[in-house]
């Protein structure tokens, strides 16, 4: 088990800060597999789980919450590792679709990821995995909602109840 400093005002929240910070670099550190980085593998899952209006490079940006800029390197390193195809967008001139090869497809396969966190999330009871997925998807909200600043929290405290 992972321990956690005590005492000074430490709490169990902390505590849970820790196993979640602990638990995403374990994430990060197993997506360096298979000659790709954890932004490649991140990229591939992407472009298999998505509908094909949304296997863009904009799409995936938004998805990522991060420039297009590093985005565009990402995938274009995947298209020459021969892992995605690019086509041309039928709804924009200048835009492209990406599609998995079929290498791509073999490479997902061997997910570090889903290898990793698969067999303990199938050993959870059905009851804690719905309750585990609907608590990650509250913290990423709040944290895709950025921080909270003073002017937020003001709004916040004016708001009233929701029923």
């Amino acid at each position: 088990m992972l321990e956690t400093p005590q005492g000074d005002g430490w709490s169990a929240d902390d505590d849970l800060v820790t196993l979640l910070d602990h638990v995403s670099r374990l994430v990060y550190g197993i997506g360096f597999a298979d000659g790709l980085f954890p932004a490649q593998w991140v990229a591939l899952r992407y472009f298999h789980d998505s509908p094909e209006p949304a296997r863009t490079l904009t799409a995936l940006a938004r998805f990522q919450r991060i420039h297009l800029a590093p985005v565009s390197r990402t995938v274009s390193t995947l298209v020459d590792k021969g892992l995605l195809a690019r086509r041309p967008h039928p709804g924009f001139k200048r835009g492209w679709l990406f599609d998995l090869t079929d290498e791509g497809r073999a490479l997902l396969v061997r997910d570090p990821l889903r290898q990793s966190l698969g067999p303990p999330i199938a050993g959870l009871a059905e009851d804690e995995r719905a309750m585990l997925g609907r608590l990650m998807k509250r913290i990423i909200a709040h944290m895709q909602a950025g921080p909270v600043t003073e002017d937020k929290a003001q709004d916040k405290a004016e708001d009233p109840p929701v029923a």
